[in-house]
Formats: C-alpha cells, sequence, structure tokens
C-alpha cells in the first residue's frame, strides 16, 4: 500500500473519530459552577457564587478590604431546544437580587471565561470567570533519539493549584529500551519541559484557561484508557505498509489535544493537520513519525507571541511540588 493511501486512510479516520468530535463545528459549553466577577467601576466589583446545588452567594469585593455577602439566591438555567437562553433567580429570604426578589438574566454569549447577559433594570453586562488556579499545555517534540532518527512527541497538561503542579502527559516519549507509547512518566516528562536547545528540539508552552485545560486532559484520558484496554485505533503487530501504527496513534492524539484549544474560541493559531494537499505541507512532506515533531515546530512559530520563556516557566511551575496522581 502506498504512503499516500495509508495517509488518505488516516484522513478518514481523524474526520471519523476522535477528533470529529471537536471539529465538527466551534460550540461552548456552559456551566455557571464557580465564581463570577462584575466590575462596576476601576473601584468596585461584585462576585457570584455559583455551586452545584442550585445556589448563588453575592458578595461585593472592594478594591481593598475583603469580599462581604450581600445577598442569597436560588438560580436555575433555562434552555431552549437544549441551548441555555436564560437564568431564573430567586432571592432567599429577606434578600433582593438585582434589587427584586425575582429577576430573570438573558444570555446574550458566553464563552470558556466569560459571559454576556442582559439583566432588567441593569442593562447589559459582561462576567468574568475567577479562577485561582493556573493552567498551561506543553508542546515538547525531538529528532534523532530512534532507529528512525524520529524522537519523543506528546502533548503534557499542567494544573498549578496552591503552587503545587499537576501533570498528565501521553504520546510518544524515549525509554532506556527504546521507543514507547502511553502515559509519560514524571522522570521522562520533565526532561522535556525546558527550553528546545537545537533544530533537533522544538517546545511550545502556553498559558490556557480552566475549560481549555479539561477538554485536553479529558481526551489525553481516553487514550490512557484506550491503552490500558488495547482499544488503540492502530494496533502493534498489524502493521501499515512498515508504518510504526503507534506514529499514527500519535497523530492522532496532538491532533484532537491541539484543536480543543479552539473548541470554543479561535484562542490559538493552529496549524490545519487536515492532509488537505493545498493546506498541509506537513503530511504531504515527511513521514508519519516525524508529523508531531514538524506539527509541534509550526506551532511554536505561529505562537511565539505567547509562548512562556524558559526563566519565567520555572518560576511558575515549581517542579520539585510535583503532586502524583
Amino acid at each position: 500500500m502506498k504512503l499516500t493511501a495509508i495517509i488518505s486512510l488516516l484522513a478518514v479516520m481523524l474526520l471519523g473519530t476522535t477528533a470529529n468530535a471537536l471539529a465538527q463545528e466551534r460550540s461552548c459549553s456552559f456551566d455557571l459552577v464557580g465564581t463570577w466577577k462584575a466590575q462596576l467601576s476601576p473601584t468596585e466589583a461584585i462576585l457570584y457564587q455559583f455551586d452545584s446545588k442550585g445556589d448563588v452567594t453575592v458578595l461585593s469585593a472592594p478594591e481593598k478590604g475583603e469580599p462581604h455577602q450581600v445577598a442569597t439566591a436560588k438560580y436555575e438555567v433555562n434552555k431552549e431546544l437544549g441551548k441555555p437562553e436564560s437564568v431564573s433567580f430567586t432571592a432567599s429570604g429577606t434578600n433582593r437580587i438585582f434589587g427584586a426578589v425575582k429577576k430573570t438574566m438573558k444570555l446574550v454569549s458566553y464563552d470558556d471565561t466569560s459571559i454576556t447577559c442582559e439583566i432588567p433594570g441593569v442593562g447589559t453586562t459582561r462576567w468574568t470567570k475567577v479562577d485561582p488556579n493556573r493552567y498551561f499545555i506543553v508542546l515538547a517534540a525531538r529528532r534523532g533519539e530512534f532507529y528512525d532518527t524520529s524522537g519523543s512527541a506528546f502533548p503534557l497538561v499542567i494544573k498549578l493549584a496552591g503552587g503545587v503542579p499537576t501533570i498528565d502527559a501521553f504520546g510518544v516519549y524515549l525509554t532506556k529500551d527504546g521507543k514507547n507509547f502511553g502515559t509519560v512518566p514524571a522522570d521522562v516528562y520533565t526532561k522535556y519541559l525546558r527550553e528546545a536547545r537545537n533544530e533537533s528540539e522544538t517546545t511550545l508552552r502556553l498559558e490556557i484557561n480552566s475549560r481549555q485545560y479539561e477538554r485536553a486532559l479529558k481526551i489525553i484520558q481516553e487514550w490512557e484508557r484506550r491503552a490500558r484496554n488495547n482499544e488503540l485505533l492502530y494496533i502493534t503487530g498489524k502493521e501499515v505498509a512498515d508504518t510504526d501504527p503507534n506514529s499514527l496513534n500519535n497523530i492522532l492524539i496532538v491532533k484532537a489535544v491541539t484543536e480543543s484549544l479552539n473548541q470554543c474560541t479561535a484562542d490559538v493559531n493552529l496549524y490545519p493537520l487536515n492532509y488537505v494537499v493545498k493546506d498541509d505541507w506537513i503530511t504531504n512532506k515527511v513521514t508519519p513519525q516525524f508529523v508531531p515533531f514538524y506539527y509541534f515546530q509550526e506551532l511554536r512559530r505561529r505562537n511565539e507571541a505567547r509562548h512562556i520563556p524558559d526563566q519565567k516557566f520555572q518560576e511558575i511551575v515549581h517542579l520539585p511540588n510535583l503532586a502524583s496522581r
């Protein structure tokens, strides 16, 4: 089977399986749970703390001083044809919310980190998500590590909570016995977090939001499950025209993880890894085991302004405090 035929089959799988769920259309999930801030003035803000049981606590948050509670209420998200359209509030006891016992606000738009809403008597306002944690993604790849001159390539996601990072990574990586595909161990991925030193290495480090992190982590966990249950899309032992099946599997995961970043908004400047000749020079010029390297390298070029430099990254993410799962 010619390589072009292999690539055509892979393209069908990309569009028909994991990646398809992300690529069908750009969509944002709506979830009020958490803390949202409405900035009333440069020195005054209101915080809305929504829990998963239908309760919301309203706090006044002055520029100086601690936030203090001003009201509590029940809330309910109203949907039309399955899509969130408004949120109804009923104040608790003698409280008032938006100046009334009951109020319904219309959802104008929302994305991963903000909500724009219309509140009768208040007007149009924008809320932003408040999150004490920070989130990052690292795309790391090397050449010249394996017998075929390819190398490790994997996405890595980080949640930084209370100064302690929790890290998850999955892909192709180097072991003492050679090439492996699966969950990347901590003693391996820590060697790939640093800045690329030469043309045989590439590293992109971006800060992302909680929803982007959750989507990317979900994909990594799905591939971990597939690996545990021997349900990988390409199976080792059933070689495809002398192509390592895990090189093909790795293309699927790096594509799915990176494209999940833009599921809600066009936040990252992505490269179209789509096997279409006019769009995708990488898959038309290099063999599958090298695709993730050149893909990550191109993403680094396109997002250079957002890349977190080595020293700054080390100041933010203290690896000695690494959390274990």
